[in-house]
């Protein structure tokens, strides 16, 4: 019986130059079997994350979501949205500016709105693996048409950050809370998958022209992979994307792991038809990953190995702000304020999601690993 392929369109773009990104979409979209016939109002899921310049690499870039309204039919009809950090949720102008998607959408006519504003929806989804219920933004769920528009990024707990886990911007701050606490890893990434399912997005855009490595998807450092990479298959997207990130086998990763047990999509490069390149020009050279992986740990001792390689969260004083983010976010509670409003993490408490490094605009919520963790680089 002949394996189904899953094809991904993967186009060279070394800069943000507009027409630049404009030839290297138009050509992604082109290879990948171009947009099907549009049923009206196409909403754009952004990686939204916090109010910051785009030359981080912490959100996604404005001029691939504007390459991309400019290439639908009625660009008026199209919807920019996603949901950051809980924090900033009350930030949405600043929000909007700084990342550049207000200019997008004054540009292209484009609404450019947050994913909570018709509010949430709860859902229990059959198949669902960790979350029972959970609520998720009804813009999404009533969108006709979505556009998943991710980022190449590391990121400290779930290793990577792409097309599957921009969907986790679609759930409220409860359940996102929900999916952190889990006492293990793998609970989480079947959370990260139940959200996934709850809209599974009808296309989606890799931004890799510039990326993150390192301690993504807030505090890593920027470098330049040079791609686009449009796909009908999220699952087959974030393959390519671990590709770029220097993995040989992107299915040694967790969350990629987790998802081709539940998801439709390929279970092996074999699977994937790439075109507009070739495998071997993908990796990028000397990538740093993210930190503390516990994919070099023998599938036997797995469940061990989550209390042997140890990334938690230790603060910097010398650059607390003392904003008090850290312990808004903690989803279970570990982290207070002391009577000069530095944070004081409970370590009995704490379940290591590193959500406070996560959203600390300092930086000053570091992540520690243990010497196993970095024997395992």
């Amino acid at each position: 019986m002949k394996k189904r392929t899953f094809r991904v369109a993967c186009v060279r773009c070394r800069s943000y130059d507009p027409a630049e990104v404009r030839k290297a979409m138009e050509r992604a979209f082109e290879l990948s079997g171009g947009l099907p016939p549009l049923p009206g109002k196409v909403l754009l899921k952004a990686n939204l994350l916090s109010p910051v310049d785009p030359g981080r690499a912490v959100t996604t870039h404005p001029e691939i979501v504007l390459s991309i309204c400019e290439m639908l039919p009625d660009p008026s009809k199209a919807e920019i949205a996603d949901n950051p950090g809980y924090i900033f949720r009350h930030q949405e102008q600043e929000l909007f500016e700084k990342t550049g998607m207000k200019a997008v959408g004054h540009k292209c006519g484009a609404r450019v709105s947050l994913l909570s504003r018709d509010g949430f929806e709860t859902l229990s989804l059959p198949g669902a693996v960790s979350l029972q219920t959970m609520r998720i933004a009804r813009v999404l769920l009533n969108a006709p048409f979505v556009i998943d528009v991710a980022k190449l990024k590391t990121h400290v707990e779930t290793e990577i950050t792409g097309s599957i886990k921009n969907m986790f911007g679609a759930a409220d701050t409860d359940t996102r809370k929900k999916a952190h606490s889990a006492i293990d890893q793998e609970s989480l990434l079947n959370a990260v998958v139940d959200i996934y399912l709850a809209r599974v997005p009808d296309l989606c855009v890799l931004d890799a022209v510039e990326g993150m490595e390192g301690r993504g998807p807030s505090h890593g450092r920027p470098v330049k992979p040079g791609w686009i990479a449009v796909a009908n298959n999220a699952l087959a997207l974030d393959v390519v994307q671990a590709v770029i990130m220097g993995y040989k086998d992107p299915f040694s990763i967790p969350l990629i792991k987790v998802a081709s047990r539940r998801l439709d999509g390929p279970s092996s490069l074999d699977e994937i038809e790439l075109l507009g390149a070739e495998w071997k020009d993908l990796p990028v050279m000397d990538f740093r990953k993210a930190p503390g992986s516990i994919r070099m740990i023998p599938a036997f001792l797995r469940g061990l190995g989550h209390r042997l390689v140890i990334l938690k969260p230790l603060l910097n004083r010398d650059i607390c702000v003392r904003c008090g983010i850290c312990a808004k976010v903690c989803p279970v509670e570990a982290i207070t304020m002391d009577e000069n409003k530095f944070p004081v993490i409970d370590r009995a408490k704490c379940v290591r999601c590193l959500c406070c490094h996560e959203m600390c605009p300092t930086g000053a919520m570091e992540v520690k690993e243990n010497i196993i963790s970095r024997l395992l680089k």
